[in-house]
């Protein structure tokens, strides 16, 4: 929950290694953890992971042989041609708006330079209509629904209503909460 940017696409694998070499010069100059390399003959993967030191996810670009963008849970789960993920998703509901202002701008760089055919969904609106305005009214809602929802769980007594036999018990149990709090922020 919260909002995120999602980004696919495929570049020339030829262009790969200089990306990654811009890429971790960029995330250096700009003050994140070091860049994770990734070079995994055994999953198929090349690329690099940068690290925010906001509350902003890590910001992958992992390529097969072929130059298209994968997803992280790629990297750690394996994947194969049925089940790759093809689209990558970085959550920045936790950084500042000034965090996903900045991803964005970045993904422009991307595309204009290296991958013209990257298509980008940013629930934050900010892709679309460069309206910082809107991205923090967006973000601000999601915030409140949130904590909203975090608080209804904690005051919740989960240990008297849910069956620990039932494996969709705990599942059950915060789908009926969030629907007595979505009630509650109707009235």
């Amino acid at each position: 929950m919260g909002i995120s940017i999602h980004y696919s696409g495929r570049m020339e694998p030829g262009l790969i290694g200089p990306l990654c070499d811009e890429l971790a010069d960029i995330s250096r100059s700009v003050g994140f953890d070091e860049p994770i390399v990734v070079d995994d003959d055994k999953k198929g993967l090349l690329g690099i992971l940068l690290q925010p030191v906001s509350g902003m996810e890590c910001v992958p670009f992992l390529f097969d042989d072929q130059g298209r963008l994968h997803a992280l849970g790629d990297l750690i789960a394996g994947w194969s041609e049925e089940n790759a993920i093809l689209s990558v998703a970085v959550k920045t509901q936790f950084a500042e708006c000034a965090d996903h202002i900045w991803l964005v701008g970045f993904l422009r760089y991307i595309q204009r330079r290296y991958i013209p055919d990257l298509r980008v969904t940013d629930e934050g609106g900010y892709w679309d209509e460069n309206d910082p305005q809107e991205l923090k009214r967006r973000m601000d809602f999601l915030g409140e629904k949130i904590k909203g929802l975090g608080a209804a769980l904690e005051h919740a007594f989960m240990d008297t209503v849910v069956d620990l036999s039932n494996p969709n018990a705990l599942t059950d149990f915060i789908e009926r909460v969030a629907k007595g709090f979505d009630a509650d922020e109707r009235e």
